[in-house]
């Protein structure tokens, strides 16, 4: 499903991994051994050298808008002068997709978020911020999500129910990149875990 071959960028050398549609991959390692810039990589926002395939298609020369995958951390970068729907309307636009309004009234649903539908960011809490960038990931139907750590700052309980919401993507055959230091997370939801090490896979671990 994402292959990635001989990929350099900053830290990062000549790193190659394979990951199956369907699984979940944890990158692991100490501050500065290149996971977020591995992922920014794969997401486009950093230039590279070596090869980068999803769904077997060499996605290098796509900008970021194009590339079917999507990229979720702490900082969530929802617009805060826009309204939760107009958010997701903003996300399929941005895919060059036709804004569809049942498409976006079922994963406000799928997220359990419906009731929001017509309020600001700053109108809701931490964790209901976070499940409205999960909606706008996923509204323009993605084949790679891309996970930075962006629970982290959340309780354990709104982890927990965002996890589960995770956990079900899998099912639904969504293929991720997890970015975790949490050992939970990983038991949680990772297939496979991959310890980086000053830009350099050190090692790979089956989970499940």
């Amino acid at each position: 499903m994402l292959e990635i071959r001989s990929l350099t960028s900053g830290i990062l050398k000549d790193v190659s991994l394979g990951i199956e549609k369907g699984t979940c991959l944890a990158i692991t390692g100490t501050s500065g051994s290149g996971k977020t810039t591995l992922l920014n990589a794969i997401a486009g926002y950093t230039s590279y050298s070596g090869d980068v395939y999803l769904a077997d298609k060499n996605i290098n020369t796509q900008p970021v808008w194009l590339r079917s995958c999507r990229y979720l951390n702490q900082r969530l970068y929802l617009f805060p002068f826009m309204t939760v729907t107009q958010n997701l309307w903003l996300a399929q636009y941005g895919a060059k997709q036709k804004r569809s309004k049942e498409k976006e009234r079922i994963i406000l649903e799928q997220m359990g978020i419906a009731h929001l539908a017509t309020r600001y960011p700053h109108q809701i809490s931490g964790g209901e911020q976070q499940r409205v960038a999960l909606a706008r990931a996923l509204i323009s139907q993605p084949k790679l999500l891309l996970l930075d750590e962006p629970f982290s700052s959340l309780d354990w309980e709104t982890r927990y129910q965002l996890w589960d919401l995770i956990g079900s993507l899998k099912s639904k055959e969504m293929t991720m990149i997890m970015v975790t230091h949490e050992p939970r997370e990983i038991r949680v939801l990772a297939d496979k875990s991959v310890l980086l090490s000053k830009g350099h896979v050190i090692t790979e671990n089956s989970i499940r």
